[in-house]
């Protein structure tokens, strides 16, 4: 014996599965759409210039202090500084190759102190940790802490 409210509720669950079923679809949509923006998000992270975040660690008033010393644009010149002194490299070049700072964007400024770099000659590679000190008149005293290869 059926009673009257039987249908009611066959059609009840039917609109809730069909119910179901659009918001499955539509939450894959969403899943998608989400995916697509993340990857685009990540090719953006990708183009932006590396030498900014290597400074992540330098507050306004170490910048400041570098400027009043004769640096115009400290970061950039840390690192071209950092780039004339291969005699920082304790390594040797093998097969013909160079010890050199080659990546700017493989050169940290880690504090106001500190910068860690990577130095390669093509073969083989490894790391640098620096003390430097900017004095007057914008001249960059470097020393070395530690360094190995990779």
């Amino acid at each position: 014996m059926r009673t009257a409210s039987q249908p009611v509720l066959q059609y009840a669950l039917i609109i809730t599965s069909v119910a179901l079923a659009v918001l499955v679809v539509n939450n894959s949509r969403y899943k998608h759409q989400l995916e697509r923006d993340n990857m685009e998000l990540v090719k953006q992270l990708d183009q932006v210039h590396e030498v900014p975040t290597a400074a992540l660690e330098l507050f306004a008033r170490d910048i400041q202090a570098m400027k009043k010393k004769g640096l115009n644009n400290p970061v950039a010149q840390i690192i071209a500084d950092l780039k004339q002194h291969r005699e920082l490299i304790s390594y040797k070049g093998t097969l013909g190759g160079t010890m050199n700072f080659y990546d700017d964007g493989k050169i940290w400024i880690l504090t106001k102190k500190w910068v860690l770099a990577y130095f390669e000659d093509g073969h083989i590679a490894g790391y640098l940790l620096l003390e430097y000190e900017v004095t007057q008149g914008g001249r960059i005293i470097w020393k070395t802490i530690a360094s190995y290869l990779a």
